[in-house]
């Protein structure tokens, strides 16, 4: 028996039939009796969807059983001593990986472990919030629209809609909603966790399997660094194998032995607990646990969904197939091993159990997310803000210098708060300040405290979205430009929105396939049996769906969509269902029991000409069916109308008139065309035909174009009677329109509308005059500032002027000052000459 890695795609296809038929030969095939599947082309052909007979533990448990109770122990042996050298390299391979994944971690700060910052006792530990602020509004958005109240599923039906396709859809939408909302209760919490984590991770995983214990799907969070891929995997559901690695009790392994999932082996008690991921410590500090005991007996068992050559497999042949290993690393047994592929299946396509939620592709296997994203601005943002609080508390702290010969034994080195302390001072010191000094430390630098809201505005700027700039926005903004900012501002967050629709759809398909193997076993409950589900419903897998909408990813944008149909049906009312309109806007804005304030109109039915008649004169609508005889239905119609005390009477017409004109035209319609193709089809080749088939229409069209004359002679001799009412019947109504709105006012009504016409003229008048008084206040303002402006230009000038002569003045004075000081320096140096002669 050999071993991966064997290329995924080896094996994967049948051959065709061999032999080629002739371009001349025809062949013939019979068609089933039951034409479900067929779809009839329009050019005669017919393509047969045949449902593949696939088949469920239900049916078939050798097909699924586990193989490791078969085959050759050896063997086997040899398989795991293989894969658990190759987890381990995959291991090593991502080492760094992991590392990345711990960073994102600690740099949240909830460890109480972020790297970075100072040394020095005291020294600031205070994390910047980016980080976990990004994870938890990332998780909040998303929660909210892939898992809302009402459940996360919808129908989508693909082809042609029918009423059989809609009833199973609606029956598949309401069972799933209520097992991911009730029967799995653990798949909210295990989906919250997974998005939670998914921002610092990059990838996560979500896994759903049936329990057989439980009777039920059960949900699982697998954490990225528990999921390992070899190096060369370019994709996670391309990869040759995906090892999950699960950390189990011996409790929980027993369990799995005595359902079945594993093999009955001689267990070696775990007395050590295997080695944590460097994610699973950091997030331990997260949860402040540490794991101390060993009495569980912690050991680790990988499940390598892989490609093997099983020689002894009569089901593949010895050909390259998809199967579930599970190795026990504590004794390097292979436990199970299990085939991945439908019984059924040819093609033997491998099925899904884990899927891959992803935050940002990159080029590889693993994706990307914030701590690649913005761990370089994370650290740098919890850097500064250490910085800002260290200098603070440095510049409050008691630092300060003092002289050497001021220490005298018996002096107090430190004053507590609010304590009075005295200091004895060397001989001849007598002011404090000469002994000591505080230290010069810097204050907090405002340009660090600049660079700390740079940076983050560059973070927030690619975890969050411009909702908040909408506020901004004035309420007559159009509505496209509010819908742009939203797009624009939360791209990012979009296209992240749509790939986790598409996970999400993939986790629905595991469901689905599990309702369509258990059903029968879920049914066994007393809740499930209730339910109006059926195995067979769950044939078809792509009729649900998420309900979250990748194009649309916030309750704003939602909103404003909202506005937009508000405002172009007020545009164009004919165009829309106002009703439907005004509903969505209610259930969008959350307001409860709208059928209160918009109760369901009552759907037309089938009925006689005197039933209608009495409908239309209470202001219902009446609706002509084809199989009535619509000559006799215009003719009691036509004779209500007349009738003076019925049709005519002043309290009935007004509302029977308009219904009845209406209805009248339905039941000529369909005379019509009921006649045209009486005429034209009834007695030719052409009486089952359907128009869209194109070689056929042009013989159809010639047909109803010769019908046609027929048809007018018909109508001339059946209609003329009811000619001359119906003209009379839209004279009434033309006159009654014109009635109501030429309807004379009494006098308290012509009061009241006077009054208010006086009020809109004062109230005119009163703005008209307070606009000319602001004009008049705006022109006078503007005159007064430019007085002002020339004032002041004056006293300028004059202020230059005068300093210029006070500084003249003042340069003369000095110069005269200078002259009378040299001109007595000379008289006394005469002096002292005189003198000295004299002498």
């Amino acid at each position: 028996m050999a071993e991966m890695p064997i290329d995924p795609e080896f094996g994967r296809f049948v051959e065709g039939v061999p032999g080629e038929t002739p371009e001349d030969e025809i062949v013939e095939f019979e068609l089933p009796e039951d034409d479900t599947g067929i779809e009839e082309l329009p050019d005669g052909s017919a393509v047969v969807t045949l449902d593949k007979k696939f088949t469920g533990p239900e049916e078939n448990e050798d097909f699924y059983s586990n193989l490791a109770e078969t085959l050759d122990e050896f063997k086997l042996n040899e398989v795991a001593t293989r894969y658990l050298e190759l987890i381990e390299g995959d291991r090593e391979d991502r080492s760094e990986r992991d590392k990345q994944y711990e960073e994102g971690l600690r740099r949240t700060g909830m460890g109480n472990d972020a790297p970075g910052g100072a040394t020095f006792a005291g020294a600031s530990k205070v994390v910047h919030p980016i980080m976990a602020e990004a994870c938890v509004d990332f998780a909040s958005r998303a929660c909210k629209e892939m898992f809302p109240p009402d459940g996360p599923t919808r129908t989508n039906i693909l082809g042609e809609v029918t009423e059989e396709k809609e009833e199973i859809a609606e029956r598949k939408r309401d069972y799933m909603n209520w097992q991911l909302t009730e029967q799995i209760e653990e798949f909210r919490d295990e989906q919250e966790q997974m998005l939670t984590q998914l921002p610092l991770g990059g990838s996560q995983f979500m896994k759903i399997y049936w329990d057989d214990k439980k009777k039920r799907p059960c949900a699982e969070f697998v954490a990225i660094d528990n999921i390992l891929l070899p190096f060369s995997a370019a994709n996670f559901y391309t990869s040759p194998r995906v090892t999950e690695q699960h950390d189990i009790s011996d409790w929980e392994f027993n369990n799995r032995i005595e359902s079945g999932l594993y093999k009955d082996i001689t267990l070696i008690r775990a007395t050590m607990n295997p080695d944590p991921t460097k994610a699973e410590k950091a997030n331990e500090k997260i949860e402040g646990k540490k794991a101390e005991s060993t009495e569980d007996g912690i050991r680790r068992v990988y499940h390598v969904y892989a490609w093997l050559e099983i020689e002894d497999d009569t089901e593949a042949d010895g050909k390259s197939a998809p199967y579930i290993l599970m190795i026990d690393e504590l004794d390097r047994e292979v436990v199970g091993l299990y085939r991945n592929w439908e019984e059924g299946d040819e093609t033997m396509t491998k099925l899904d159990w884990i899927v891959e939620f992803k935050f940002i592709p990159w080029r590889g296997a693993y994706a990307i997310g914030l701590p690649h994203l913005i761990g370089g601005l994370s650290a740098a943002l919890t850097g500064s803000l250490r910085a800002l609080l260290d200098s603070a508390h440095i510049n409050n702290a008691a630092t300060m210098l003092k002289l050497k010969g001021a220490k005298i034994s018996g002096q107090s080195q430190q004053v507590d708060v609010t304590q009075v302390a005295e200091i004895e001072g060397a001989p001849g010191v007598d002011d404090i300040r000469k002994i000591a000094m505080p230290f010069p430390f810097n204050p907090p630098s405002p340009v660090l405290f600049q660079l700390l809201g740079w940076l983050s505005s560059a973070a927030k700027g690619v975890v969050t979205t411009s909702e908040e700039k909408i506020a901004d926005i004035t309420s007559n903004a159009p509505v496209g430009t509010t819908q742009a900012l939203i797009e624009q501002g939360a791209t990012v967050f979009s296209s992240i929105h749509a790939r986790m629709h598409n996970s999400q759809r993939r986790v629905l398909m595991i469901l689905q396939r599990l309702n369509r193997w258990y059903l029968d076993e879920q049914k066994k409950g007393d809740v499930v049996a209730e339910l109006p589900i059926k195995k067979d419903d769950f044939k078809r897998n792509g009729d649900v769906i998420p309900v979250s909408d990748p194009h649309i990813f916030s309750e704003t944008q939602r909103m404003a969509q909202i506005q937009a149909v508000l405002a172009l049906s007020d545009k164009n009312p004919q165009l829309f269902n106002r009703r439907a309109v005004v509903a969505r806007a209610l259930k969008q804005m959350k307001v409860p029991n709208i059928q209160e304030l918009m109760p369901e109109y009552s759907k037309p039915i089938e009925m006689h000409s005197a039933d209608e008649n009495a409908a239309m004169s209470m202001g219902r609508v009446a609706v002509a069916y084809p199989r009535q005889d619509h000559l006799a239905h215009i003719v009691s119609h036509l004779a209500f109308a007349q009738d003076p005390v019925m049709g005519m009477n002043p309290i009935i017409a007004p509302q029977f008139i308009p219904k009845v004109l209406e209805h009248v035209k339905q039941h000529m319609m369909l005379w019509y065309t009921q006649s045209m193709r009486q005429y034209a089809l009834s007695n030719s080749d052409l009486k089952n035909k359907k128009y869209e088939d194109t070689k056929l229409a042009p013989e159809i069209d010639r047909a109803m174009a010769a019908a046609s004359g027929h048809v007018a002679l018909d109508i001339q001799e059946k209609f003329a009677q009811f000619t001359p009412v119906l003209q009379k019947l839209l004279q009434v109504m033309q006159q009654m329109q014109q009635g109501q709105q030429n309807v004379p006012l009494t006098p308290d009504a012509r009061a009241v509308l006077e009054s208010s016409m006086a009020e809109t003229q004062r109230r005119a008048q009163r703005d008209q005059g307070e606009l000319a008084l602001k004009a008049q206040k705006q022109q006078q303002d503007a005159k007064d500032s430019a007085d002002d402006r020339e004032v002041k230009v004056v006293m300028n000038t004059e202020n230059n002027l005068t300093k210029e002569r006070m500084d003249t003045l003042d340069l003369t004075l000095e110069a005269a000052k200078l002259k009378k000081e040299q001109a007595e320096s000379v008289t006394t140096l005469q002096e002292a000459v005189q003198r000295g002669l004299i002498r």
